[in-house]
């Protein structure tokens, strides 16, 4: 069977059906992945009006603390729209080889194609797990004093 071609091995009915499905599945896939997006945007803070300074031009303690949640919480947002990119590029990889291996001409191609997908994915986990330990490193925060005013 390892030097049968798989395209006389695999009827076109079935190769047929397996491209529809993959078509589906990317469909569904990507729908997924637009309400996580929009989900990411909804949730990430928006600048309010007015925020900021007192009249005096002091910031209040309450201020530093919610400045210091609203920071939070974009980093959480551009954290979490980094890893969800990197989600949706590694399973638009997947899709890609197993049209690569519908299309196969015999087994031989298949080891082959699965041999390269593996390798491109080890070097892209490095290289986003890299990413993503940058990006949720603790940042240095603006030293402010509640009591002292800023001018």
């Amino acid at each position: 069977m390892v030097t049968d071609e798989l395209s006389r091995a695999v009827p076109y009915e079935v190769r047929d059906f397996a491209e529809r499905s993959m078509d589906q599945a990317q469909k569904a896939f990507d729908g997924f992945i637009g309400v996580v997006n929009a989900v990411i945007e909804d949730e990430a803070p928006q600048p309010a009006e007015g925020q900021g300074e007192t009249a005096q031009g002091e910031m209040a303690q309450g201020d530093i603390a919610q400045g210091d949640i609203a920071q939070d919480l974009a980093s959480a947002a551009n954290l979490s729209r980094l890893a969800v990119g990197f989600a949706e590029r590694n399973v638009q990889g997947a899709f890609e080889l197993a049209r690569n291996m519908m299309h196969a001409r015999d087994l031989t191609q298949v080891l082959e194609l699965q041999r390269d997908f593996l390798e491109v994915q080890m070097k892209s986990l490095k290289s986003q797990m890299r990413s993503l330990e940058k990006a949720s490193a603790p940042g240095p925060r603006p030293s402010r004093s509640p009591s002292t005013p800023s001018r």
